[in-house]
């Protein structure tokens, strides 16, 4: 695939226009149709939360969502070579639900991230995941701000 198709796979992901007006219980079911268009089984994401294969990365994805269910994604700036895509995005949404342990505090949140993706034969294979969780910790008040 070119640079083009590779960039539009990540517009689609975390354009998350297959998400918009889903109900919850909606969720797993699109998010697993979606990454199978997306990304291949050997997938492998790494990240401050540590290495994610596959379906422990779709199960990341299901409970972040679950626990902010208006979550979206402002693609910043794209640019791609070879088989390498590299998306700076700034995520929003309201915490909704539970999130690793923690209540829904009802608190908005925008943070920055960036995602780098490696692709193979048309499906994304590897990525690496950038996200200021810290200033996420901040805005829900469960760490104090400096």
């Amino acid at each position: 695939m070119s640079t083009e198709e590779n960039k539009a796979l990540m517009r689609r992901w975390y354009g998350m226009e297959d998400f918009k007006g889903i109900q919850k219980d909606e969720i797993e079911k699109t998010l697993r149709k979606v990454a199978a268009e997306i990304f291949a089984p050997e997938w492998i994401a790494h990240s401050s939360q540590g290495d994610m294969p596959y379906e422990a990365f779709i199960q990341y994805n299901i409970a972040f969502m679950s626990s902010f269910p208006d979550f979206n994604c402002t693609i910043e700036s794209q640019v791609a070579e070879g088989d390498k895509v590299v998306t700076l995005l700034t995520m929003r949404g309201t915490h909704l639900g539970p999130l690793r342990g923690m209540p829904p505090t009802g608190k908005k949140i925008e943070v920055g991230g960036v995602s780098i993706g490696r692709f193979a034969d048309g499906k994304a294979v590897e990525g690496w995941l950038f996200s200021d969780s810290l200033g996420m910790m901040q805005q829900l008040g469960v760490i104090p701000k400096q």
